[in-house]
């Protein structure tokens, strides 16, 4: 076998035999210089990729439901009651709370991305490859569904705070329950709370999702090495 070591890379054949680590372009060095999945794996990883993307997929359409039942039943959460005093009436509405409107903001904002998210895993189910395929891509998904569920934990929480004293009132502070006149308003703000932790309980679960794919691809890679 011909000794390369000292010979230009220009000079050198693509593929041409040469000491192991020369770092030479178009030397062969024992390794590739980028991991390729054996053929025999081929079909595994195949199959755990389109697994993966089927229940990407699943997750978000179920979260996009939740979330817009969420918003929807928030929305239209509105009752005419009389006032305390016995004089006039007033209506009760989401945007007469603070509360509130971070909530439909912030399941707003869900619906919106998982629809997004839906499309795009329903396309990784077709050709067999997505975001969670890819390293890059699997940890800006692991970061922005984390993020977004925090989003969301805080905004139900914020609603649950909201629909709590409504219900039981607040002693130091002199608050009356309020539903026991707006009980269909009530109602659907539970309805809605409700709705919106079962979207945050999928997005956390979508979040696990892409540690697993994240951990699926290392795990690949470091199989690749081993069987060269």
């Amino acid at each position: 076998m011909a000794d390369t070591s000292g010979v230009p890379a220009s000079s050198v054949p693509y593929g041409a035999p040469g000491k192991a680590g020369t770092g030479y372009p178009g030397i062969s060095t024992g390794a590739p210089a980028f991991p390729v999945t054996p053929p025999a794996e081929r079909p595994r990883v195949r199959r755990a990729h389109r697994a993966l993307n089927c229940l990407n997929f699943l997750l978000r359409v179920l979260t996009a439901f939740a979330s817009a039942a969420a918003f929807i039943a928030m929305l239209f959460a509105m009752e005419t009651v009389v006032n305390p005093n016995g004089q006039g009436q007033k209506t009760v509405e989401w945007h007469s709370f603070i509360g509130f409107r971070w909530f439909l903001l912030a399941n707003t904002t869900i619906c919106a991305y998982s629809i997004l998210a839906a499309i795009v895993a329903c396309i990784s189910v077709c050709i067999g490859r997505g975001p969670l395929s890819y390293t890059p891509l699997a940890w800006l998904t692991f970061l922005v569904d984390f993020v977004l569920a925090n989003a969301l934990m805080s905004a139900a929480a914020a609603a649950t705070t909201v629909v709590y004293i409504a219900y039981r009132g607040e002693n130091a502070a002199s608050w009356a329950p309020a539903c026991n006149r707006a009980r269909r308003f009530c109602r659907r703000a539970v309805g809605a709370v409700i709705a919106s932790y079962v979207a945050w309980l999928l997005l956390a679960l979508s979040t696990i999702l892409a540690v697993s794919a994240i951990h699926q691809i290392y795990r690949t890679r470091r199989s690749t090495a081993t069987n060269f």
